[in-house]
């Protein structure tokens, strides 16, 4: 093979690893809330339906970031958290950031994510990302982003423009290198914002805002919420860490510096973008009492509640556990998911989680001709009965 023949094709391995055309569609139901190791989840991907033909559309889709990972592991001979810290975290003096959450304890000092439950903010449980960590299962604090974001503001040296350089030219130009139109929906701020176009790079969402080009990226995970945004040409960057589930005030922050540097006129982003969300807010619960309203009053369960109790499992997707719990049905999926069963209408029952920040769900059981469960349907999956 041809060395332009090689680099066409790593070209093309980097699209579909990095800039989300592979063909899926989302897979979270992977590792959110599961036990999968990152090498359970890539091997199960091959069970995954395409969504689109490969390289024909745009969805986000984190697993194709955990293979990454795993590239870098194969090519460094060593972890992927070992390599970011040899390689990132040490040499930008960022002694405050570690790979994975799977450390967090050893750290006194760490944010508790918070989420409004039954009208109130409390602290919730971490929701860990390590089974796709490269795709962003990074603790840091604001004065080592701050780092990074130097580090990139300066080209990929350490110390300014004469500093040393840890990316080629030609590396460091590929990062920010416009790879797919990105879809203006990626992002409810769009539509207050209005920018011209929308890109992906390789980890970067890119805009137009004031004539600027904007390099950006959220990271948003139970409780806990982040945005990264630079103007590379004003050398102006802003991060923003919260710890309040989708906080949408990152966005507004972000924009008022932005606007500051520029000298434009006063914008009151707080404001526009409360009522944006709290517009969305509204039609999901809209939404909800829609479905609500399709609610069978009156009807009972088809059998017994013992004869519902089993393992359900789907190859792709995993198992669900349903047993009986004091005369009532309880649901297993994952760590993440567990739930008392309560009736809906007629084989149709209502999941609450005890972890009470993640709305409710329906989990709808399937009979056969002789009136025996034969499979349940579950946010999105069908998984059928095998004991």
């Amino acid at each position: 093979m041809s060395s332009s023949a090689a680099a066409a094709d790593s070209d093309r391995e980097r699209a579909l690893l990095l800039t989300h055309r592979g063909g899926l569609g989302n897979a979270d139901y992977l590792w959110y809330g599961q036990s999968n190791s990152t090498e359970e989840i890539l091997k199960r991907v091959r069970l995954i339906e395409p969504a689109y033909s490969v390289r024909s559309s745009f969805i986000y889709q984190n697993i194709m970031y955990a293979a990454a990972g795993t590239v870098i592991e194969a090519a460094g001979r060593k972890p992927w958290a070992e390599t970011i810290r040899l390689r990132i975290f040490e040499p930008l003096g960022m002694r405050d950031s570690i790979a994975t959450a799977a450390t967090l304890k050893a750290h006194a000092n760490v944010a508790a994510p918070h989420d409004i439950v039954g009208g109130q903010v409390r602290v919730i449980e971490n929701m860990s990302v390590d089974p796709v960590a490269s795709a962003g299962a990074v603790w840091s604090s604001a004065s080592d982003m701050a780092k990074w974001m130097q580090f990139l503001l300066d080209g990929g040296r350490i110390g300014g423009s004469g500093g040393k350089r840890l990316i080629g030219d030609a590396t460091f130009a590929e990062l920010f290198k416009p790879q797919t139109i990105a879809p203006f929906e990626m992002y409810p701020t769009t539509s207050v914002v209005k920018p011209h176009w929308m890109t992906y790079a390789l980890g970067w969402f890119q805009q137009d805002y004031r004539g600027r080009a904007v390099d950006f990226h959220t990271g948003s995970i139970d409780g806990m919420t982040a945005i990264h945004g630079l103007i590379r040409d004003d050398r102006l960057g802003v991060y923003v860490l919260a710890n309040l589930d989708h906080a949408e005030l990152r966005h507004a922050l972000m924009y008022t510096v932005f606007d500051r540097y520029a000298g434009a006129p006063e914008r009151d982003w707080s404001a526009e973008l409360l009522k944006l969300y709290t517009g969305i807010r509204r039609q999901g619960d809209e939404t909800r009492e829609k479905e609500e309203a399709k609610r069978v009053r009156g009807t009972t369960p088809s059998l017994p509640l013992a004869q519902y109790a089993g393992t359900y499992s789907d190859p792709l997707r995993g198992d669900v556990e349903v047993t009986l719990v004091d005369g009532g049905l309880r649901l297993r999926y994952g760590p993440g998911f567990v739930a008392p069963l309560e009736h809906w209408h007629y084989d149709t029952f209502r999941a609450k989680w005890t972890a009470e920040w993640h709305a409710p769900a329906l989990v709808t059981f399937g009979l056969n001709a002789e009136g025996k469960p034969t499979d349940v349907d579950l946010m999105g999956g069908r998984f059928v009965r095998r004991r």
